[in-house]
């Protein structure tokens, strides 16, 4: 691992208070400054709340067939309308292949057509960002999920305060990165067929994890009593409130393939800008809860924490996120929130 302290000391701190050290340690990847996010969640959703296999199977070989395709994670859950999400997170190399591989395999292609002759729905939520966009943080050095499973990692400096998170996204410095979505409206969208939908600029995807695997049994029975239920209640929180949260889409799912430095349970969730993120965090009983249980843990366990948890904020630029919906039902990710596009 590397420790990056004194090298990033010399940069710009917008909101860190002056003389800070952060209380427990946090660890972010080492990334190329030429370094795209190039992220799919594609998933096929079954109506019974039942998971279909076979479609999935199918699925995930049409991905892995791409040879710039990074990796892939399986996470799923019941949706709000009894619906099983079985969701592949898909990172790409490049974001030319991402999108090549969308529109010829996935709901705009044959994909759809074998989820339609099952009664299946097929969806993608997509992102592409510049790395001047996105930020990834965690709680160990070495992780197996998301984009930083793939990179060394470094002591971060920059994080264990209000605003640490804008500290770590360049472009958001100095109030970069304003919102540009107004007044919420949720309606009911018909979900039929295909439902296209390009997301407006600096729309804000997070996606959050937490991991028990490597955590002996102390630790483990103190996520479970004092930090998971804070941060269900959060996450049910927004998924319940979109108009108060300004948060669109709030997924609490559960990992498939849990093991050392994996997830166990994540959250995927899609606010309205990044501001609107931050306000949650910085303002709402139910984050500052979360934050409050989360510091407790780290400092009872301080160098002997086990647990892993984490989180990737990417913010996208003009034209860096869509989402397509294939015989979905009309409650669906994003589709309530905007019109569908030709």
């Amino acid at each position: 691992d590397v420790d990056r302290s004194e090298n990033r000391e010399g940069s710009v701190a917008k909101i860190r208070p002056e003389g800070f050290e952060p209380p427990y340690p946090a660890w972010s990847p080492e990334l190329p400054e030429t370094l795209s996010y190039v992220q799919a969640q594609v998933a096929i959703q079954s109506p019974a709340g039942e998971r279909d296999e076979e479609l999935f199977v199918s699925l995930e070989s049409k991905l892995r067939e791409d040879g710039d395709l990074r990796h892939v994670e399986r996470v799923g859950h019941v949706d709000s309308q009894g619906a099983y999400n079985d969701i592949a997170i898909a990172y790409w190399r490049t974001p030319a292949a991402m999108r090549s591989w969308l529109s010829t395999a996935g709901p705009f292609g044959a994909l759809a057509d074998e989820a339609a002759d099952r009664g299946r729905g097929v969806w993608y939520e997509a992102i592409v960002a510049p790395r001047s966009h996105y930020e990834i943080n965690g709680s160990i050095p070495d992780v197996e999920w998301g984009l930083a499973r793939e990179f060394d990692s470094f002591l971060e400096p920059f994080h264990a305060y209000w605003g640490g998170m804008r500290d770590r996204i360049a472009a958001a410095e100095d109030g970069g990165l304003p919102g540009t979505i107004g007044t919420i409206d949720r309606e009911s969208r018909d979900g039929r067929g295909l439902v296209r939908i390009e997301l407006p600029e600096h729309i804000c995807l997070i996606r959050t994890v937490q991991g028990m695997s490597d955590t002996g049994e102390e630790e483990t029975v103190a996520y479970h009593t004092n930090m998971r239920p804070q941060y269900e209640t959060g996450v049910h929180f927004l998924a319940d409130n979109p108009t108060a949260s300004r948060c669109l889409s709030a997924r609490l799912v559960s990992s498939d393939q849990p093991g050392p430095a994996r997830p166990h349970t994540e959250t995927l969730a899609w606010f309205t800008s990044l501001e609107d993120l931050e306000h949650w965090v910085h303002s709402h009983p139910t984050h500052k809860a979360i934050f409050e249980a989360t510091h407790e843990h780290a400092a009872r366990f301080a160098a002997d924490m086990r647990l892993l948890l984490g989180h990737e904020v990417i913010v996208a630029p003009a034209g860096g996120a869509e989402a397509v919906y294939a015989d979905c039902h009309p409650a669906t990710g994003l589709m309530p929130y905007f019109e569908a596009v030709g």
